[in-house]
């Protein structure tokens, strides 16, 4: 409980100060001005926007065929992707890392919950393989190499050892070739439906987000 005393070296003394697109500011990001500026964040903000419905469209075809579908599931198929995803829970919840609706619920209800999505994922994987061979949709090895890189580019600095893990293991490959697979499924029902586009508010849009 003695007295101590400090000395402390300023180092820098800063205020926040009005934010001004400036040509010092254009230089250093690159861009000639302020028309090019608002041209790439228009481009930015519709990319988004498109990705994000890209998205909304994929989860409501998915709903669309889980519904209109009935079938039989192959039992050790089922048990080994519930497995795997409750193998995922179980460490989320080790961390504390379980999603807010679920930590309200009891084992029995989550395993309840977990069940279903598994039923779905299977159902819903066994109808795109079948869509695919039906329509002579496949992945091309060009379409494989690409996806590979793309994955491997969100790591930066580990692009190397990942494709070499995907050379050495065959079997991975296949969490690459899914979706792709996946993807040109939904494109290729897509391209066959009458699509009427409609204008979204911003707030129509969250709300349809949410």
């Amino acid at each position: 409980k003695k007295e101590v005393e400090f000395d402390i070296e300023v180092l820098s003394v800063e205020e926040t100060t009005p934010f001004k697109i400036n040509e010092k500011f254009l230089k250093k990001i690159g861009l000639k001005n302020e028309n090019e500026l608002k041209e790439n964040l228009k481009k930015n903000l519709t990319t988004q926007y498109q990705q994000a419905l890209n998205q909304i469209e994929k989860k409501e075809l998915m709903d669309v065929l889980d519904k209109k579908h009935q079938f039989d599931l192959p039992e050790g198929i089922l048990d080994d992707e519930f497995h795997t995803i409750w193998h995922r829970l179980e460490h989320a919840k080790k961390d504390n890392k379980l999603d807010d609706d679920d930590k309200s619920l009891s084992e029995e209800e989550l395993k309840k919950r977990y069940k279903k999505i598994s039923e779905r994922r299977v159902k819903l994987a066994l109808l795109i393989q079948f869509i695919a061979k039906e329509e002579k949709i496949s992945i091309s090895e060009k379409e494989l190499t690409d996806g590979m890189i793309n994955y491997s580019s969100q790591y930066p600095g580990q692009e190397k050892q990942i494709l070499e893990y995907f050379k050495k293991t065959p079997s991975s490959i296949e969490s690459i070739r899914g979706p792709l697979l996946e993807q040109k499924v939904i494109d290729n029902i897509v391209s066959k439906v009458k699509l009427s586009k409609h204008k979204l508010t911003i707030e129509a849009f969250n709300k349809l987000q949410d």
